[in-house]
C-alpha cells in the first residue's frame, strides 16, 4: 500500500481586466482536482496550503483554513462521531508542494487520514506592494490518497545546504531571497535571484535525486519521466546533466510561464490528467532557496 496521487489540477490566469488573487486561485485549482478525482470537499481529511505571496502580503491567518471555508471542507467544529478537515500552512517555497505530498504521506501511512489536498498558489500581492513582482499568477490542487497495491510514492528525500554555504554559483543560500519590510501603504515585499541561481539549484537538486535513486538501487535510466520545479530552463538542462537523462525525459508544460510554489503542480498535471504515469517509474524534483531540493519516486 502506498500514497497515490488521484488528480491534479491548474488555475491559471484570469483575462486582463480581471485580477485574482492568490486564495481565489486556490479555491479554484481545488474545487477542479477534487471533480476530478470524484471527491467532494466534505471528503478531505487533511488540506495543506504550499503558497507564499498572498493579498497585501498578509502572512495571517493561515490561508489554508480560509481555503477550507471557501471550498466548504468541513468548515465547522467535527461534532461527535463526525468528520472534519484538519488544514494548516507549509512554508518550503519551490518546494511547498513536495513538502506537502511527503507532510500527506506520513497522515496517510499512520491511517489518520483517507484523503488530503494540497493546494499552492501566488499572485501578485497588489496595491504596488511588490514592485517588479516576477511570478505569474498560479494556482495548483493535488488530491491524495492511499491504495493498495505496489504503485504510488516509494521514497521521499529533501535535503539542503546551510544557509550562506558558498556562493550562488555553488548553491549557496543568496542566490534567491524574498524579504517583506514596512514601507510606504504597507508591507513591500523584494525579490532578488542571482542569475547563477536556477542552474545551481537543478545542480544540487540532480545530487539530491540521485541519491535517492541510489537507495532504491535504481539507475537513473530506468526513470521514465522527471517532472521538476521550478519551470526555468537552466534549471531543467542542469538537472538533466547531473542525472544523466534525456532532456526529452523531463515533463514541462510548452508554455513555462514563471510559476512558483504552484510549478509542481503546473508540470504534473498533464501527466495525470492525461494518464502519461500510468505503467511508468516517475521522479519528482523540486528545488528552491536555502537552498533545498526535494525528490520523490513514484510508480505507476
Amino acid at each position: 500500500m502506498a500514497t497515490v496521487i488521484e488528480s491534479v489540477a491548474v488555475a491559471g490566469p484570469p483575462p486582463r481586466w480581471r485580477r485574482r488573487g492568490a486564495r481565489t486561485l486556490a479555491d479554484a485549482a481545488a474545487r477542479r482536482a477534487l471533480h476530478r478525482a470524484g471527491l467532494v470537499a466534505g471528503d478531505i481529511d487533511l488540506l495543506l496550503n504550499a503558497g507564499l505571496y498572498h493579498e497585501r502580503n498578509l502572512g495571517e491567518p493561515a490561508l489554508a483554513a480560509l481555503i477550507q471555508e471557501d471550498i466548504g471542507a468541513n468548515p465547522e467544529d467535527p461534532h461527535d462521531g463526525g468528520h472534519g478537515t484538519f488544514s494548516f500552512d507549509v512554508a518550503n517555497g519551490t518546494c511547498g508542494m513536495l513538502t506537502g505530498i511527503q507532510v500527506a504521506d506520513g497522515f496517510l501511512r499512520s491511517g489518520t487520514v483517507r484523503h488530503a489536498l494540497v493546494v499552492a498558489s501566488d499572485a501578485d500581492p497588489g496595491h504596488r506592494l511588490a514592485p517588479g513582482f516576477p511570478f505569474a499568477p498560479a494556482g495548483a490542487a493535488i488530491v491524495c490518497g492511499w491504495r493498495p497495491g505496489p504503485e504510488g510514492i516509494q521514497e521521499i528525500r529533501f535535503a539542503n545546504r546551510p544557509d550562506g554555504e558558498g556562493d550562488a554559483e555553488r548553491g549557496g543560500g543568496d542566490g534567491l531571497r524574498a524579504t517583506v519590510a514596512p514601507g510606504g501603504r504597507g508591507n513591500r515585499l523584494m525579490i532578488d535571484e542571482d542569475p547563477a541561481f536556477a542552474a545551481a539549484a537543478g545542480a544540487w537538486a540532480a545530487d539530491v535525486a540521485s541519491k535517492l535513486l541510489a537507495d532504491q538501487g535504481m539507475p537513473a535510466s530506468d526513470v521514465d519521466l522527471v517532472v521538476a520545479n521550478p519551470l526555468a530552463p537552466d534549471f531543467l538542462h542542469a538537472l538533466a546533466a547531473g542525472l544523466g537523462v534525456a532532456p526529452q525525459q523531463l515533463v514541462a508544460p510548452a508554455k513555462r510561464h514563471r510559476v512558483h510554489t504552484a510549478a509542481l503542480g503546473v508540470a504534473l498535471e498533464p501527466v495525470i490528467s492525461r494518464r502519461w504515469h500510468e505503467g511508468k517509474t516517475t521522479l519528482l524534483v523540486s528545488a528552491g532557496a536555502g537552498p533545498t531540493a526535494g525528490a520523490a519516486l513514484m510508480r505507476q
